[in-house]
Parts: structure tokens; C-alpha cells; sequence
């Protein structure tokens, strides 16, 4: 992992889902300075100050200052794949399976927004030890106001934010595409659909446009039907 300090001590908080307040809290330093620490504005935090971080974070202060090696990137999604995800996707299975057939309906009927917004509460309910608003936004790269303006105004999300959700929580994008978990086997998407996202498909690759406006265009499609 050849990162800088204020990198290595963000990730190690994300990796256990801590916001600032909770690092803050474990090791007694302020919410300011651990921020400046991990932005790089400041550079040389005291030996008591990395012992107390270490401790907060579990990690060695030789890991903090980089003397020691830590996973590459790929290994670092792994990481958060194989433990938490998978933990994550069994208990919100178990939650979609024991709703009746008119909630799996009307999750159907719901919008991509409404469905990572039922997902996010679901998050913060279920784990409220490692999932808060502020954890989530991290975890997909964007700030808590942004992150409320989905979930509260229904603001578009983006196809990268849908694909780190689905990382993270292990949960198939299927369920925010459709709302469905898992496909009944042999069963294909109806025809109409297929045909919208292939018009949507052969459009996008004759206009050279961009994943974005791709999905875009999809929903557009659907819309129409």
C-alpha cells in the first residue's frame, strides 16, 4: 500500500465503518486534528498521538507511518467484500424474503432511488454499530449532503454509486435495477425490456456516449413503456 499517512489512517477507519466522532472518542484527540492528519495538512502528529490512533484503529504505529506493508488496492475491496458484504447480503436476504408478495410488488414498482433508499435504512437499522449517513457516504465517495439529496429528494444516482452499494453490501444490483434478489431460474427479463435496453444499447454505441448517458437513456426507454 503506497500511500501517504492521512490515507493509510482514512482507510483503516473505513475499513471498520468509523465516522471521525467515534476515532475521536476511542482516542481522545480532537475531531480537527484527526481530519488534518488524514487530508495531510498535518504531517507530524506526536508519539502519544499515533500510540493513541493505533489503538483506536487497531493497526500498529509502524503500519500508521508506513514501515510496514499493507494490502494492495484490489486486495483492500476484497477485504471489504468478503467479510462485511457477505454478512450484510444474508440479513437483508432474510429481510426481502419474509415480505409478502405485495411488498415484493410494490419494491417492483419503486424507482432505483427508492430502492437504495430502502437499502440505506437498512443499513443504519440493522448495523448501527458500523452503518450511520455519514458511513455510507464515504464508503461511496460522496459528501452527506449529496447522499440525504438521494435519499430524501429523490436525486438521480450515479452508475458508479449503484455499483460501490452493490460492492458493499454484497446485495446483487439486480434488486436496484428490478427489485428483485435473485432471478427464478430459466426466467429471462420480458421481452420488452430486453428490447429497451438493446435500443438503449445500439444507440449509445452509435452515438459513442458514455456509461452515464447510457443509463440515462435506458430509463428514459423504460419510462416510455
Amino acid at each position: 500500500m503506497n500511500t501517504s499517512m492521512g490515507e493509510r489512517l482514512a482507510w483503516a477507519r473505513n475499513q471498520q465503518a468509523l465516522i471521525l466522532q467515534q476515532v475521536s472518542e476511542r482516542s481522545g484527540l480532537a475531531i480537527g486534528y484527526i481530519s488534518q492528519l488524514e487530508k495531510g495538512a498535518k504531517k507530524n502528529p506526536t508519539i502519544d498521538a499515533l500510540g493513541r490512533l493505533a489503538n483506536a484503529l487497531n493497526v500498529s504505529v509502524a503500519w500508521i507511518m508506513g514501515e510496514v506493508p499493507g494490502p494492495d488496492h484490489d486486495d483492500r475491496a476484497a477485504m471489504l467484500i468478503s467479510g462485511q458484504a457477505y454478512t450484510i447480503r444474508q440479513r437483508f436476504n432474510e429481510y426481502y424474503t419474509g415480505l409478502a408478495k405485495s411488498e415484493w410488488d410494490r419494491l417492483a414498482l419503486k424507482s432505483v432511488e427508492e430502492r437504495f433508499a430502502l437499502v440505506v435504512d437498512f443499513l443504519c437499522r440493522e448495523f448501527p454499530d458500523r452503518f450511520t449517513r455519514p458511513v455510507v457516504a464515504y464508503q461511496l465517495g460522496l459528501s452527506v449532503r449529496a447522499l440525504n439529496d438521494v435519499l430524501e429528494r429523490g436525486t438521480e444516482l450515479s452508475p458508479l454509486s449503484l455499483t460501490q452499494i452493490s460492492r458493499i453490501t454484497g446485495i446483487p444490483s439486480r434488486f436496484f435495477a428490478i427489485g428483485q434478489m435473485e432471478a427464478p431460474s430459466g426466467e429471462l427479463l420480458p421481452l420488452d425490456r430486453l428490447m429497451a435496453y438493446a435500443e438503449a444499447i445500439a444507440l449509445a454505441a452509435h452515438a459513442k456516449i458514455t456509461p452515464e448517458e447510457l443509463v440515462k437513456l435506458i430509463r428514459e426507454l423504460q419510462s416510455r413503456k
